[in-house]
């Protein structure tokens, strides 16, 4: 069976305005190009068949092809056939058409909103998420020819060793019985009555804070339920906090370089399938960084912790498994 990997570049990520409120790095699209190129050279030297680029205004795949010369290349690869709106939803758009075109794996390049984009069409497939965008929690800042290996690897199943891939949890926002979005690390209720800019960076705007991992070592709003009760992404809690007056005050990296003060009024893990109403109306939630759904005052909605989110290759433990193999071997 002809075994293919995806990949999926988002050039607009690692650009918001974060950059100018607070000491966010930048990642230019010449270095996203370079990571692109590593990582198809890790997968073609694994032995894969096909490997599928999603098309961008940027033109990433294009470029990085043209960098290596095809004639360098095992694998066919191509860029894949599909329009561009040039917003997030050509990522969910290229999830989807990956997943009918039967890749075994996807790669990611962007942040947490990006994987939140593949992950609502990816289904079942495995994801190899790589940090550029900002306050990354769920990709990870690794070598990009590490992570192509591993996509191949998993792609090809050319190990079997349990815990190299492993099924995330997810959040999700539920209208009138109904899901109507989903988010991957944290959903944010912000006291706004407009999306506008769609970071998140003035503290005092949120009011709830849902998460599905507190991690003190990430930036972000999960650092301030990290620096109470760290959650980790192997737990099966989550986290629910609402800000406010309150006798509890917590320190945080809440942005690049920017660690505040944080008042907090009530906070308690969430076991999975606990849902939590949005009491602050009308208001803006905040989908992995991202605002996204406007809440009028007549609104019902719920946000649920699940255990049914994407599942994500383990770079390291997959290599460690392929070497323990004898795959690297002559």
């Amino acid at each position: 069976m002809e075994s293919k990997v995806g990949i999926i570049a988002n050039p607009a990520s690692g650009k918001d305005i974060r950059r100018l409120v607070a000491y966010a790095s930048i990642m230019d699209n010449t270095e996203k190009t370079n990571q692109l190129r590593r990582i198809i050279m890790g997968i073609d030297a694994t032995g894969v068949d096909r490997i599928l680029i999603m098309p961008d205004y940027y033109g990433l795949g294009q470029r990085a092809l043209d960098g290596i010369g095809r004639q360098k290349l095992k694998a066919e690869v191509s860029i894949m056939d599909m329009p561009i709106s040039y917003t997030s939803e050509d990522s969910t758009r290229a999830a989807e058409l990956l997943v009918k075109q039967g890749v075994g794996c996807i790669v990611t390049l962007g942040g947490d909103g990006t994987n939140r984009d593949v992950a609502k069409k990816s289904g079942k497939i495995p994801l190899v998420p790589i940090s550029t965008g900002t306050n990354n929690v769920f990709p990870q800042m690794v070598e990009a020819t590490m992570a192509g290996l591993a996509a191949g690897i998993a792609a090809r199943k050319l190990v079997k060793s349990r815990g190299l891939i492993k099924t995330h949890k997810r959040l999700t926002v539920i209208q009138d019985g109904h899901i109507i979005d989903m988010a991957l690390i944290d959903a944010v209720v912000l006291n706004q009555l407009f999306v506008g800019a769609r970071a998140i960076w003035e503290l005092p705007e949120i009011k709830q804070i849902v998460c599905t991992r507190a991690e003190p070592t990430n930036l972000g709003m999960t650092a301030i339920g990290g620096n109470l009760h760290p959650v980790g992404p192997d737990d099966a809690q989550g986290m629910y906090l609402r800000l406010g007056n309150g006798h509890l005050k917590v320190k945080a990296a809440v942005l690049p370089g920017v660690i505040q003060e944080v008042s907090i009024a009530e906070w308690k893990l969430l076991e999975p399938g606990d849902e939590v109403p949005v009491k602050h109306k009308p208001s803006v939630i905040a989908l992995d960084g991202e605002r996204e759904v406007t809440v009028k005052a007549t609104d019902q909605i719920k946000i649920r912790l699940q255990r049914d989110g994407p599942p994500v290759v383990n770079i390291e433990k997959t290599i460690r498994a392929a070497v323990a193999q004898g795959f690297f071997k002559e």
